[in-house]
């Protein structure tokens, strides 16, 4: 009877290739640049924008459907919605370029936008 192998020499290229993926796309969401300004829609509309860098105490917004956000240290979440599944609040805390929390009931958008400026090097 033959013995069998537990990896083959396929599957630990794969999984290797697997390992470097994640490393890679560890490493790109690290070097996203922080968020600037969050802005957000309802149902297509601008109806707020915060400047996430200038917010250092602890501000609570009220949109006009009822959701509250909770904007504190550079960073902004969905704090309160009446929507079913509460998905938007599960998105925690927004605080890169590029962050986002939708709340589909309710049409509304949260997006965290960066500046222009590219990432050159990061160091830890």
């Amino acid at each position: 009877m033959k013995e069998r192998k537990w990896f083959s020499k396929a599957d630990c290229l794969v999984l290797c290739l697997l390992g470097l993926f994640a490393a890679a796309f560890f490493l790109w969401r690290a070097g996203a640049s922080p968020g600037t300004a969050a802005v957000v829609t309802v149902e297509g509309e601008t109806v707020l924008t915060v400047d996430l860098a200038a917010c250092e105490a602890q501000e609570t917004y009220t949109l006009p459907n009822g959701v509250e956000l909770l904007a504190e240290a550079h960073t902004i979440r969905v704090a309160f919605s009446d929507c079913p599944d509460g998905l938007c609040m599960q998105a925690g805390v927004l605080s890169k370029a590029g962050d986002t929390a939708v709340c589909v009931p309710n049409r509304t958008v949260v997006s965290v936008v960066g500046s222009d400026r590219p990432v050159h090097a990061v160091t830890y």
